[in-house]
């Protein structure tokens, strides 16, 4: 990742920034993510503060007006109290100068005359620009489904609850707010406020969350899912254009050979677990994982195929796309970085963008707290037991899965409320919780099989990452798994794994 985000992502702040009268915007860049959260693309974080010639101007329209004031004039109008459109010069990433005597005049003249703008931070998202990179995370595919996530499906969501009339103090509306984003080939990138300065922050990496903590994400897309079941049934049309175009964008048949390779040497990752952790009853584990061993990948795709009872899934619920706050006792909710330009945070901790303490098992179970769910890259059509059993398998333990029949049981309560909550008719027999065990039967094995993938570097305490993205700029394809080697022997991700093999057998989901 290079140190400053690319020219055309530059531009697009200063564009931005000239709405608001910014216009020689002082930029401080730094990394917007940890090592290990983010390969499809880099993620920069940064922070937007007026530039010196913007200070001078806005320091000579001060003197100018307590000038005026002294002599009783008032700032120049059109007769209609309003003031006089300024034609004023913006200055493009490039240097090049803009005249605009047009639509921004009346903002930029108004702006002169009210307090300077504070600094805020956005967080960019850009594809890479390296073929290998891009093939390998099918960069063009994920960025334009972020993109119509964000365009067309969200909004779509928000107004459908608006018109069942359900308060927006309820409704599903947790995700960052874009504004403005790119998908032309090769320069693809997503400008989102940074949640961060609005004191969201990251669930430690390489911990099971607590119980309260599951419980509010599986509550969270219970309230997502309904939606997807209550449009089905109250405006179909609507909800079968938006569909169309989710086509699943990673487990596309016919698999390469050498991603069917990669996912069986994971599985053998997995076996080597139950080897270091024994424990009674392994061999019937072992067994079962080695059937799977040949099922795996045509196994994901069976699961993303089914179209019995679907919902648009977030896709890629693990810990690092889930942001938390604490919820103070009076929270009015204007501060959430979701529609508001200039927040009232200085710039002070914007680097800050990770936890640095280091946290007990279970920590943030005790007080409420509001979510946002980053990365919709992946987002597809799919049974709601994809997005249940990813987030349940990737992050939570055994200790806390022998409670997996209740969640499920809360989770459900909680979609059907929903659902009744949207104006949906005899939604407990739409999907009755009969069902959902059904699906969790036939498809929680999406959940296990990202496990496999991923649970060796969510593990890893990030300074013991490998930078991945970081190999994969070389022109030749580094064997990935060689970088991984280390990780399969931290005792964190032996734990994990081998509870995790086990539960899939217990609960009968493998």
């Amino acid at each position: 990742m290079s140190a400053t985000p690319p020219v055309h992502v530059l531009q697009a702040i200063h564009a931005f920034v000239a709405k608001m009268g910014i216009r020689e915007p002082r930029l401080t860049v730094s990394s917007g993510s940890r090592n290990g959260d983010s390969y499809s693309g880099d993620v920069y974080r940064i922070v937007i503060a007026p530039g010196s010639r913007d200070i001078e101007d806005f320091e000579n329209n001060n003197n100018t007006n307590s000038s005026n004031r002294m002599h009783g004039e008032r700032p120049a109008t059109a007769g209609h109290g309003l003031p006089i459109k300024a034609t004023t010069t913006t200055v493009d990433a490039n240097g090049n100068e803009e005249k605009d005597d047009g639509d921004n005049g009346l903002l930029n003249a108004e702006l002169m005359f009210a307090e300077l703008p504070k600094p805020f931070s956005v967080i960019a998202k850009v594809a890479p620009t390296t073929s290998l990179r891009r093939s390998l995370y099918n960069s063009s595919a994920h960025f334009q489904r972020e993109k119509y996530v964000f365009d067309v499906v969200l909004p779509m969501f928000e107004r459908f609850q608006q018109a069942r009339g359900l308060r927006t103090a309820k409704s599903f509306a947790h995700y960052p707010s874009v504004i403005v984003s790119e998908c032309c080939e090769g320069f693809e990138y997503i400008l989102q406020r940074d949640l961060m300065a609005h004191g969201y922050r990251n669930f430690p990496r390489t911990e099971p969350l607590a119980y309260e903590d599951v419980l509010l994400v599986l509550t969270h897309l219970a309230q997502f899912h309904a939606i997807s079941f209550a449009m089905q049934q109250q405006a179909p049309d609507a909800y079968a254009q938006i569909v169309s175009e989710l086509q699943e964008t990673i487990f596309v048949p016919p698999l390469h050979s050498s991603f069917v390779d990669f996912l069986q040497r994971k599985v053998d990752y997995a076996i080597e677990t139950l080897q270091r952790n024994p424990a009674a009853g392994d061999g019937a584990v072992a067994e079962r994982l080695c059937r799977f061993r040949d099922e795996y990948g045509q196994a994901m795709v069976d699961c993303v195929q089914n179209r019995d009872d679907t919902v648009i899934c977030h896709g890629d619920c693990w810990i690092s796309n889930i942001l938390y706050r604490p919820m103070p006792a009076q929270r009015n909710g204007t501060d959430d970085g979701h529609n508001n330009n200039n927040n009232n945070n200085n710039n002070n901790g914007f680097n800050n963008h990770q936890h640095s303490h280091n946290h007990h098992h279970h920590h943030h179970s005790q007080n409420a707290k509001e979510l946002k769910f980053l990365d919709w890259q992946v987002a597809r059509c799919a049974t709601p037991a994809i997005d249940l059993s990813y987030f349940i398998f990737c992050c939570t333990d055994s200790e806390l899965r022998e409670r997996l029949p209740e969640l499920l049981r809360k989770y459900h309560s909680a979609l059907v409320r929903r659902m009744d909550e949207l104006g949906t008719v005899n939604g407990r027999e739409l999907f009755p919780f009969e069902r959902l065990q059904m699906h969790m039967k036939k498809y929680a094995r999406f959940g296990f099989g990202m496990a496999l993938m991923t649970l060796h570097s969510t593990c890893c305490v990030e300074k013991d990452l490998p930078n991945v993205s970081a190999a994969l700029e070389t022109t030749e394809l580094v064997d990935i798994d060689e970088l991984a080697k280390d990780m399969l022997y931290n005792p964190a991700y032996i734990k994990r794994m081998s509870g995790v093999c086990r539960d899939m057998v217990r609960f009968g989901y493998l």
